[in-house]
């Protein structure tokens, strides 16, 4: 494009450079092989290159499939966050039962802190389980949970309802 002109190849009355307009057709398409290796890949005697797998070749646990579980594992799933809900309102009903006061203010802010954390805890070990073991693994989520609703559960509420 010359200066001062709209379109390429066009040249405007009283320009000085006449002999250096090149039509916009030439100008377009290069004949220069240094352009046509920068768009080159390569080829098997480039030290660079590297052979692509067929797709036929692909295995077929490469691709990412959603994991889907079976529907035994979805009720054991709800029987067992049920489990852990019953064990947060164990937890909320313990600690109408014990509510202590300390002599000293901390003592008592801790106590209560503590009892928070309790109802909290099956709330968060079923969440941690869920995203933490992987969907391929049923068993030992399944597992986890269940490790988790005897570990979380309200002790002194199952003690003091059997007593």
């Amino acid at each position: 494009m010359t200066p001062g002109s709209s379109r390429p190849g066009e040249q405007l009355p009283g320009d000085a450079s006449a002999d250096e307009t090149v039509p916009a057709r030439e100008a377009a398409t290069s004949s220069d092989p240094l352009d046509d290796d920068a768009l080159s890949w390569g080829d098997e005697r480039d030290a660079s290159h590297v052979a692509a797998r067929p797709v036929d070749e692909v295995p077929a646990g490469a691709v990412a499939e959603p994991q889907v579980m079976g529907s035994g594992a979805l009720v054991a799933h709800g029987v067992l966050g049920g489990a852990f809900l019953l064990a947060a309102v164990g937890w909320l009903v313990s600690a109408g039962r014990f509510a202590y006061v300390f002599e000293a203010p901390a003592m008592t802010v801790l106590w209560r802190l503590g009892v928070g954390l309790a109802v909290l805890a099956p709330v968060a070990w079923f969440t941690a389980s869920v995203v933490l073991v992987p969907v391929a693994r049923v068993r030992r989520r399944l597992a986890v949970m269940v490790l988790g609703v005897l570990v979380v559960a309200p002790w002194p509420f199952v003690v003091g309802a059997f007593a």
